[in-house]
């Protein structure tokens, strides 16, 4: 509310009288809005929605297409969303929490070629399939995939989707490197932040053009304006802008991808993405600053606080401001503090009520709201896992069902076309034999199909969930490869020849565990037909003699 020109006038004389003239506006002003009571207010049903009520009066929202509710917002939620990345614990440890539920160590590559399309029997796939893994592992373990050289395929999995949930979207250049003798591939990787893509010199956006994307008439992506450096970093060289960049095509002539945008489209066309924090941004805000009160509160709370009441009223000089700076005298409030009184004063103790009793379960009928925003349950946001074995095991299972989500948005985004580039690269320079790769769509297709299983949701009873896996595979509804994939979050293939070796070593030894009472025996292997087994007994007499 604006201050009329006669309460400023007054204000230079008389404070007091100018501020009671202003509440008085105030109030005035919040009467007037009220609806009249003598005049029949006609429900929203009435009118089919169309005429507002008095909850709907000043809510003026207006229907507008995902670029003008998106763009113009997001400088200002990208910097909220990143500073309370730092200094919010709620906002922590919801992103940590997507981090290490959705990345954990990694979405390992488990290739699911074709074979009926490329017309290989299992056990062609299986030895391709180990080929391939092993070189893929060649490249993506080591820290050169970086164009940085700080971080293998799997830690750069986990910056991708840090980097989005906290601006919302990010970047991925596929630049090529230098092989080097340890190193045969020359695919690298180069993550960007959010601002380092936009719009030339900061021009406004066109039907064509929208925060730095390059679009066809359809809406798809052709190519990205990479700033030379971010925005908001050192100022630039003399006679240079900050906007100063270059377009960079997202497909090359070849079709082979130069430039990957990681964002979770929420709209039909929305050219960037938004925020995980966005929805929650003002609440979080809040909430810290109310902690950080409370917080205050109780250290000055665990001082001595006092009254000192003097018989005429006026201030002891020790007290007195003015006499404390001329005696160059602190006083203030302090642990364990004595202050002496003067005749005829007295010592009244304050009380202020801290710590605030009611401070817990406000921040947690919050948290559970924002939960819901973020797609956490409030046991998995807070770390807490008081309720019933069925209550937490709900909670996981409700929890998985985003991670799930974004786990598959991650591989699809991130993962797939990487290992699709790499796998390109590897068959043209000889290191993957794939005949007709770059002939035959389809084939290519057969090629590259994988799969990106992480790390396993974890058990609240190992025992009994264990035992539904043995269930689900003996009966045939399940796979041992993706039980263990989901159980232990490592691949059945991989640990097969381990598995095979330390049998046959148990076995040799007679330390093969003993079955347990009232257990089926275990059935002996199949005989080929015509070959009897080396120690078999003889079957008939004639074998006998």
């Amino acid at each position: 509310m604006r201050v009329h020109p006669i309460d400023r006038a007054i204000a230079a004389v008389a404070p007091a009288w100018a501020a009671k003239r202003v509440q008085a506006r105030v109030q005035l002003a919040a009467v007037s809005a009220l609806p009249d009571p003598t005049a029949v207010q006609a429900s929203d049903d009435s009118t089919g929605g169309n005429a507002p009520g008095f909850a709907r009066r000043f809510w003026n929202a207006v229907a507008r297409d995902a670029r003008s509710d998106t763009l113009r917002k997001l400088p200002t939620q990208r910097a909220q969303s990143r500073e309370l990345a730092r200094t919010s614990p709620i906002a922590v440890g919801a992103i940590n929490t997507n981090i290490d539920r959705v990345v954990g160590t990694g979405l390992a590559l488990s290739m699911q070629p074709a074979l009926k399309v490329l017309g290989w029997t299992p056990e062609q796939a299986i030895e391709w399939k180990a080929l391939v893994q092993r070189e893929f592992s060649l490249w993506a373990d080591s820290t050169d995939c970086d164009i940085e050289q700080q971080l293998n395929f799997y830690q750069l999995q986990a910056l991708v989707l840090r980097a989005t949930l906290e601006s919302g979207d990010c970047f991925t250049l596929l630049p090529d490197g230098d092989r080097t003798a340890t190193q045969p591939y020359a695919l690298r990787l180069q993550v960007l932040e959010a601002e380092r893509v936009g719009n030339p010199l900061g021009q406004m956006d066109t039907a064509t053009m929208a925060g730095g994307v390059k679009l066809t008439p359809s809406g798809a992506p052709l190519a990205y304006h990479l700033y030379d450096q971010h925005p908001g970093s050192y100022l630039p060289a003399a006679g240079s802008s900050i906007f100063a960049g270059q377009w960079v095509e997202r497909l090359g002539r070849s079709g082979r991808r130069r430039m990957l945008h990681h964002f979770r489209k929420l709209r039909p066309g929305m050219p960037r993405g938004v925020p995980y924090l966005a929805p929650i941004i003002d609440c979080v805000k809040q909430i810290s600053r109310y902690t950080e009160a409370e917080i205050m509160a109780a250290v000055i709370t665990a001082y001595l606080t006092v009254f000192i009441e003097t018989p005429n009223g006026n201030a002891a000089p020790v007290f007195d401001g003015q006499a404390a700076v001329a005696q160059q005298q602190d006083v203030g409030l302090g642990m364990g503090s004595v202050v002496g009184l003067a005749p005829g004063e007295t010592a009244k103790m304050v009380n202020p009520g801290r710590p605030n009793p009611n401070f817990g379960p406000f921040i947690d009928a919050v948290v559970k709201q924002m939960g819901i925003a973020l797609g956490l349950p409030y046991e998995l946001l807070v770390k807490q896992f008081n309720a019933s074995y069925s209550a937490s095991k709900a909670a996981l299972l409700d929890a998985w069902v985003y991670f799930r989500s974004v786990r598959y948005w991650l591989s699809q985004s991130f993962c797939q076309p990487v290992f699709e580039t790499w796998m390109a690269e590897a068959v043209a320079i000889g290191r993957v034999p794939a005949l007709g790769f770059f002939s035959d769509p389809i084939l290519r297709w057969a090629y590259t199909r994988a799969a990106w299983p992480g790390d396993s949701m974890g058990s609240i009873n190992p025992k009994d969930e264990v035992a539904a896996y043995v269930a689900a595979i003996e009966a045939r509804l399940l796979t041992g490869e993706r039980a263990e994939w989901e159980l232990f979050g490592s691949d059945w293939n991989d640990t097969y020849a381990q598995k095979l070796m330390e049998h046959e070593r148990l076995n040799k030894d007679g330390m093969a565990p003993t079955p347990k009472a009232g257990a089926a025996a275990p059935q002996p292997a199949p005989k080929p037909e015509g070959k009897p087994a080396p120690d078999a007994p003889p079957t008939n007499e004639e074998d006998a003699q």
